[in-house]
């Protein structure tokens, strides 16, 4: 697995714009973009909000009505609609969803967050393409993504691009104890330290260990704290009445990455054996 992590960089303030890493194709890959909190709030399904969305929507280049979106269920459901009209239906089946894997480049799939991590991915194989949203309750979804891939598609985890995006760090991401000791049963003790008698939790070792473990082909890791930097959205610092969700989108658009890989280190390291 090749492993590149970078910070963003701070003259960026209002949108964050990045191509997917690894053996990139001029026009034959999706990008990824994610909205600061002073395009505003994005919540789905909320009317008033839909200026905001659409707004920041165009400024990409994507096309009305492409876009599609979810009332997330803090769970590790994803869903691979065929066409746009699918969403709706598929998510009330599934009893919620946190993921949108789609094949069609007309669509772009959309999740909303304020420390939960958005992880986009792009399988290079079958050409699927979407986001997943990982918080602690859903972390492990971007396994259920890579084994669902595999299954419908026959796709190889060397053959995918994974990119983990700004959520709350370990920094400021205290939990009980039990959460902890439970998070860490599963993901390893670097997704749970412990420091000055607190539990914390780390989502992105989590899922930087997930990946190792799958054998994902290329990851980029963007090294935000939400909490402590106040360009971006955080429940946990603005609080739960005045928090600002960002728009997390990945898709075919026009907009031009603006952070074009400054990265700060690179890990490259061995896949994992195959999968289970």
């Amino acid at each position: 697995m090749e492993l590149r992590c970078a910070s963003i960089p701070p003259s960026l303030a209002d949108r964050l714009v990045v191509a997917f890493p690894g053996n990139v194709e001029d026009g034959a890959e999706p990008k990824m973009a994610l909205s600061f909190a002073s395009q505003g709030d994005m919540k789905f399904g909320e009317p008033s909000l839909v200026e905001n969305r659409e707004r920041f929507l165009s400024g990409l280049g994507i096309e009305r009505g492409s876009s599609r979106g979810l009332r997330l269920a803090h769970s590790r459901n994803l869903l691979f609609p065929e066409a746009a009209d699918d969403v709706a239906s598929l998510a009330s089946a599934a009893g919620g969803a946190d993921g949108l894997v789609v094949r069609d480049r007309g669509l772009a799939p959309t999740v909303t967050v304020a420390d939960c991590m958005p992880i986009w991915l792009f399988d290079r194989d079958s050409g699927a393409f979407g986001l997943l949203h990982s918080g602690w309750k859903g972390t492990g979804i971007l396994r259920i993504a890579v084994l669902e891939l595999r299954r419908r598609f026959g796709s190889r985890p060397q053959s995918m691009a994974v990119v983990l995006g700004p959520a709350i760090g370990s920094c400021c991401y205290a939990v009980p104890e039990e959460r902890a000791v439970s998070f860490a049963a599963e993901f390893g003790e670097e997704a749970a330290p412990r420091r000055g008698g607190e539990n914390f939790l780390d989502l992105r070792a989590a899922n930087i260990a997930l990946a190792e473990g799958l054998g994902i082909g290329y990851l980029l890791s963007i090294d935000a704290c939400t909490s402590c930097d106040r360009r971006l959205g955080s429940y946990r610092r603005q609080g739960s009445d005045s928090f600002t969700r960002m728009l997390a989108v990945c898709g075919f658009f026009e907009a031009e990455p603006n952070f074009d890989g400054d990265w700060t280190r690179r890990h490259p390291s061995d896949g994992v054996g195959p999968l289970s």
